[in-house]
């Protein structure tokens, strides 16, 4: 006698039985990892399945996650310290490939075309030509690669995966909490003094015994601290732009706790920037507090509140006050520093290193010596009537010298036009929300202001690591582009049309 069997009480859900797989499969793979003495291949086999399926279920939970692996340089400190993968760190923003996907094929949503995206295209396709007409057109492709993975594809990615106020606030927040990881490990490393260790990679130091500072009878040497970045001033700008949005953060979350949280992640962050001991991070600092009074997005009492905070961190880091003192000393160069001192050496050799760059485009008007290239012609161009010596192969330090140089005028002028299409559309989108999304117009506020940290220090820095000038270049179109649509939600026209 048969006894009928209820299908519904006995069939095998077919996700199970993948998953149950997917488990059994990476079980067996971290076995075999530890069996080989691979820990980190085995520990990510183990978590790699309930990632799966978390994604899965919730597919826009990779973005702040993803954010938080870029902006702490995780993966490339991953790679260079213990001993991944290098396609790794490439892959990084992958996973955005997902939530990108489950947009547009199940959601059906438009792709997002950002105010830059143009202007991006026709950069690309200006630095290719620069690359066909270069010495070396082989050496000069790779940097248009460059552009095009570390530029091209994070902003499409990026611009299209942001698209409601929740995923742009998450967002947000990863970005502060990679700043506020790495700022912590600075505190650390520097009130611990443990300067003999790079914490895991985390916490490297620049290059050299340091600079001198007063302490007690005698001097001592301050390191720079670096943070997985491993160059000062780098660390210092990326550390920068994370300021205004931990501020926002701040004077917009109506939770006590998570005001807390904010406030607590902007001290970290600065004290990170500030142990960089950076001038130009210092001079960035206050040109972008200053359009933040311009913009309103900051008040002269809060401009004060921050002027305070900024003499308190001089206090609290003295050795920053000595650094800072050197500032002047750089008038010398044009012959308007009211001090005796001469320029120091680093003073020197960048400013010839600019010169170097605008002869460069000088001399290459239209296509430029390619891109990527300009390293190679700096000490040639340098011999022309500059203040050091300069050896071996060395970086313009100036991003606006650097990209005419590399990609003539042509070229700035389609950059210029991608940071005026992005500035001005944020800029139109924030008067519209001005009165009506408070959220959102400190949101995009703040990502001007970090917009114009980083455009500020690259005066006095070269286009390395890009990735953090395209991330936020995204991330600021995608909160335009956010704000502007929940915009078209609220006026009255568009709620009368919805009745």
């Amino acid at each position: 006698m048969s006894i009928p069997l209820d299908s519904s009480a006995v069939r095998i859900d077919g996700r199970l039985m993948a998953i149950a797989l997917a488990f059994l499969c990476a079980g067996l793979i971290a076995v075999g990892a530890v069996m080989e003495g691979q820990p980190l291949v085995a520990l990510a086999a183990v978590l790699a399945v309930p990632a799966a399926v978390s994604v899965l279920a919730r597919p826009d939970a990779t973005i702040p996650v993803v954010l938080f692996l870029i902006y702490s340089n995780a993966m490339v400190v991953a790679v260079h310290f213990h001993g991944v993968p290098s396609i790794a760190a490439m892959l990084a923003p992958a996973p955005l490939i997902i939530p990108l996907l489950y947009n547009i094929v199940l959601l059906r949503q438009r792709i997002v075309l950002g105010p830059a995206l143009p202007w991006i295209l026709a950069f690309v396709g200006w630095q290719l030509l620069s690359a066909m007409f270069s010495r070396a057109p082989d050496q000069a492709i790779e940097g248009v690669m460059s552009t095009v993975f570390e530029g091209l594809l994070m902003y499409v990615l990026i611009t299209n995966v942001v698209r409601s106020s929740r995923i742009l606030r998450t967002s947000v927040w990863a970005l502060i909490a990679a700043g506020t990881f790495m700022g912590g490990i600075s505190v650390y490393q520097q009130t611990t003094r443990s300067f003999d260790s790079d914490l895991g990679g985390f916490g490297q130091l620049s290059d050299g015994a340091g600079f001198q500072v007063a302490e007690g009878r005698g001097t001592v040497h301050q390191r720079r601290l670096t943070g997985p970045i491993g160059e000062e001033n780098r660390y210092a700008q990326v550390m920068l732009m994370l300021i205004p949005l931990a501020l926002s953060r701040f004077w917009i979350e109506r939770n006590v706790g998570l005001r807390s949280v904010a406030m607590v992640s902007a001290m970290l962050i600065a004290m990170g920037c500030a142990l960089t001991f950076s001038r130009s991070g210092a001079i960035a600092f206050v040109l972008m507090s200053m359009v933040g009074l311009a913009l309103k997005f900051v008040s002269p009492k809060q401009v004060g509140l921050l002027g305070i905070g900024g003499l308190v961190l001089l206090l609290a880091v003295p050795q920053y006050r000595t650094r800072l003192a050197t500032v002047p000393t750089a008038l010398g160069i044009f012959g308007a520093s009211s001090t005796q001192e001469e320029p120091d050496g680093a003073i020197r050799g960048r400013v010839t290193e600019m010169l170097a760059a605008a002869r460069m485009a000088i001399d290459h008007p239209v296509f430029g010596v390619g891109p990527d290239m300009s390293g190679e012609y700096t000490r040639e161009y340098g011999q022309i009537g500059g203040l050091r010596a300069l050896e071996g192969s060395r970086q313009t330090h100036c991003m606006f010298l650097e990209i005419p140089a590399e990609t003539g005028l042509p070229g700035m002028m389609l950059f210029l036009s991608m940071l005026a299409a992005t500035i001005l559309s944020l800029l139109r989108t924030r008067s519209q929300i001005m009165d009506s999304e408070r959220e959102l117009e400190q949101t995009v506020s703040a990502f001007l202001l970090a917009m114009t940290g980083y455009l500020v220090m690259g005066i006095f820095l070269h286009m390395s690591y890009v990735r953090y000038f395209w991330l936020m270049l995204a991330m600021t179109d995608a909160a335009t582009c956010v704000a502007r649509m929940s915009n078209k939600r609220t006026t009255p026209d568009a709620q009368a049309a919805i009745a």
